[in-house]
């Protein structure tokens, strides 16, 4: 079971030797998924994205705070 906590205590997940390694594998997987994507949802995943690039591969952000990000760097939209 998995309890939340500091993104350091989740650092063993990470599947990826290197960000470009993670960069060119969330390449290829929107290459072949974004049509499936709403707009909203290609939003949240990219941010998403961001949140996992400390520890590559590996975020822990509540879904509130990736709602305020957005929220915050769309102004609303």
């Amino acid at each position: 079971m998995l309890i939340a906590g500091r993104i350091e205590n989740f650092k063993d997940f990470s599947q990826f030797s290197s960000i470009k390694e993670f960069n060119t594998t969330i390449e290829m997987f929107l290459a072949d998924h974004k049509k499936d994507f709403t707009k909203g949802e290609l939003i949240a995943f990219k941010r998403l994205v961001r949140f996992s690039a400390k520890y590559t591969g590996v975020a822990n952000a509540k879904i509130g705070t990736l709602v305020k990000v957005i929220n915050e760097k769309l102004s609303g939209f």
